[in-house]
C-alpha cells in the first residue's frame, strides 16, 4: 500500500441527498415553512442537503430551531420525507 493509498484510506465524499428510512430519529434544523394551500400556517420543513423533510406537529415558532424528528416515510427517488415532531432541543446559532 502506497503512502497515497494510506492517506486516502477511509476517505469518501458525502452526498447532498442523504437517504433515511421510516423509524429513523434525526436532529434537524427547521429551515422554513411549506405552504399548505392557505390552510393553517403551513408545515415546518427541514432541508438536509438537497433533501426535504416535512415535520408534522411542529410548533408554529419552530423555524430556526433544532428539533428531534421521527421519520415516518421517505421517498428515495425524490429525496423527500415526512417526519413527526418529538421535541425542540435548541435554537439557531445565528
Amino acid at each position: 500500500m502506497s503512502v497515497f493509498d494510506k492517506f486516502l484510506a477511509g476517505f469518501s465524499f458525502r452526498g447532498s441527498t442523504p437517504d433515511y428510512a421510516a423509524g429513523d430519529v434525526l436532529e434537524v434544523m427547521v429551515t422554513g415553512v411549506e405552504d399548505d394551500g392557505g390552510v393553517g400556517g403551513g408545515t415546518a420543513i427541514a432541508r438536509i442537503g438537497d433533501s426535504t423533510l416535512r415535520i408534522e406537529g411542529a410548533p408554529a415558532d419552530a423555524v430556526n430551531t433544532r428539533v428531534i424528528v421521527d421519520v415516518e416515510s421517505w421517498n428515495e427517488t425524490e429525496h423527500r420525507g415526512i417526519g413527526t415532531y418529538r421535541e425542540t432541543v435548541g435554537e439557531s446559532a445565528f
